[in-house]
């Protein structure tokens, strides 16, 4: 072999092992390439275009409003002028047990601490009266399985402090006006008890037995007041 041959050999050999022969390493999709996921998709949307999932249908002519709007049933009477929660058959009873109690003795207080010969009727007038409610009630409360407080809650033990230290005039004035105003509340109470559908019969016929008692003793406690 010829020293020119065996230049060329080494020339053709060196060529061969050059980097312009090397493979090319693989470019990535394109822009215009529809079958590659989007760099600007969320984790989400290619989740959904993965699993192909779609959405429930919506129901076929059902009412939305039908499913919110309470049956006559389902409604219940709030407490007027208190919390605005619902009365139930044990709240109520235990509210006119409470009325009731309140009513006895802070009559019985008037008898001691007025000498307005109105106030004092009223006062005897409210012991006996609710007196008689409280033995219904306890009728009713026992067929009903019905637990009643033994004691005044705090809103009436508090008028009851309050009224224990007064006297003469003034007795009198806070007197009827808490009468007046415990009336305005019974009667709206008692009032929409007797005809809530919910209340067993002889809660209801309690209520409305006891509505027209109450209802005089409001109109007699703002003449009172008024005066």
């Amino acid at each position: 072999m010829t020293p020119l041959r065996i230049f060329s050999l080494i020339a053709l050999l060196s060529a061969a092992s050059s980097p312009c022969f090397a493979a090319e390493a693989p470019q990535p999709p394109s822009s215009s390439d529809k079958t590659a996921p989007s760099a600007a998709s969320s984790p989400h949307q290619r989740d959904s275009t993965s699993t192909g999932a779609a959405e429930a249908p919506t129901a076929q002519g059902a009412d939305p409003a039908s499913a919110s709007t309470p049956t006559p049933h389902q409604q219940q009477v709030t407490d007027p002028g208190r919390t605005g929660k619902a009365v139930t058959p044990q709240s109520f009873a235990s509210q006119a047990a409470v009325i009731g109690k309140a009513e006895i003795e802070l009559g019985q207080i008037a008898l001691k601490n007025s000498r307005d010969e109105n106030v004092r009727k009223y006062a005897e007038r409210m012991i006996k009266d609710h007196s008689a409610a409280d033995k219904k009630l306890k009728s009713v409360a026992a067929k009903d399985n019905l637990q009643l407080p033994q004691s005044l809650d705090p809103e009436h033990e508090s008028l009851k402090m309050k009224l224990q230290g007064m006297t003469g005039s003034q007795f009198d004035g806070e007197y009827m006006k808490a009468m007046a105003n415990g009336h305005d509340k019974a009667v709206a109470l008692f009032g929409a008890v007797s005809q809530q559908p919910q209340m067993s019969d002889e809660l209801k016929q309690f209520a409305a037995a006891t509505l027209p008692v109450l209802e005089q003793h409001k109109e007699m406690a703002h003449s009172l007041h008024s005066k």
